[in-house]
């Protein structure tokens, strides 16, 4: 079968589609036929090794896992023998940031309890495009406690993986949202809901004297002090980090800073891959709340070719690849 693998870390230029075996399945594992899978911003990160702190866990030197991608969805076509939850023809999908890694590929070995059904009226292509990102979303939103109808909601940094899903999720509980950008995102912004948009090249959020009631910032290139003039009294500010200083920063000074503003500032312990977070997500989709859009679907041969698009930053909705 086939398999997006690398074997040092690196831009796009170290992605090759491989030969390798068969997947065979251990007591406790499935083996999945991919039907579709989807690019975030972590793939990025893991392909080239960053943070840096990262490698603890991922290959100091060289990656641990060849295989690469995270959003998978599928068909099971074989279990181990201990395996009583799943039965092949099941659809499944999941996050395989704690469970290795290949999404990218034909089929793919899983530990089963990592995987979670997915609902015959959600399809595939739907699907890819959640595990990773709206587990996000939704738990950042989560993290400021209840968005209730008519807050004001800020999403920094809304048009990339992450952001489309928390201002749908956000309206969807009744919020006014407020979506910034760099220009060429906004019209998309705007087709996912967001009742204003805000180009960061030409405006700064934090200074024209507008406050929010929550702030997601998922952009993370500003430190949490700039956000605080824009909160609300009693306002919440959440970081979904991609960098550690930012992360242990906010982590560590967000409480006590925000304590004495009068405003919730900090960040959260995200958990990948909760069954619980997916199945709400699958009722969502199912509903129609949450409306994935997709930029562009690439088969297997080209996902190369989909890391530099994301990487230049130029995609409006998520890249789906399909073996």
């Amino acid at each position: 079968m086939r398999a997006l693998v690398r074997d040092r870390y690196g831009t796009a230029d170290v992605l090759r589609v491989a030969t390798v075996d068969d997947p065979v399945p251990g007591p406790g594992d499935a083996v999945v036929r991919v039907a579709a899978a989807s690019l975030n911003t972590a793939d990025l990160d893991h392909l080239l090794g960053m943070p840096w702190a990262a490698r603890v866990a991922t290959g100091l030197v060289r990656p641990a896992h060849r295989r690469v991608g995270l959003d998978l969805t599928g068909t099971v076509e074989a279990v181990g023998s201990d395996v009583t939850t799943l039965r092949p023809g099941d659809r499944v999908w999941a996050d395989l940031f704690d469970s290795g890694h290949g999404a990218f590929a034909d089929r793919v070995r899983v530990p089963a309890s990592a995987l979670t059904p997915l609902p015959d009226d959600v399809a595939f292509e739907a699907a890819a495009t959640v595990p990773h990102s709206g587990t996000l979303a939704l738990q950042s939103l989560r993290s400021v406690g209840p968005v209730r109808e008519g807050e004001r909601v800020l999403v920094n940094g809304a048009g990339g993986c992450v952001g489309p899903f928390v201002v749908q999720l956000a309206k969807a509980r009744g919020a006014v949202v407020t979506a910034v950008d760099h220009g060429g995102k906004l019209a998309f912004l705007r087709e996912l809901g967001a009742d204003e948009t805000v180009d960061h090249t030409h405006q700064d959020v934090t200074r024209g004297g507008r406050r929010f009631d929550v702030v997601v910032d998922i952009a993370d290139t500003r430190p949490f002090l700039a956000f605080r003039r824009c909160l609300a009294p009693g306002g919440r500010y959440v970081l979904v980090a991609r960098r550690l200083g930012s992360f242990l920063g906010t982590a560590l000074l967000g409480p006590p800073v925000g304590a004495l503003a009068g405003v919730r500032t900090g960040t959260f312990a995200w958990r990948p891959n909760q069954r619980a977070d997916l199945d709400e997500l699958a009722g969502l989709l199912a509903s129609g709340a949450v409306r994935p859009r997709v930029d562009r679907t690439y088969p297997l041969a080209e996902a190369p070719d989909a890391f530099r698009a994301l990487a230049a930053g130029t995609p409006r909705g998520k890249l789906l690849i399909v073996p």
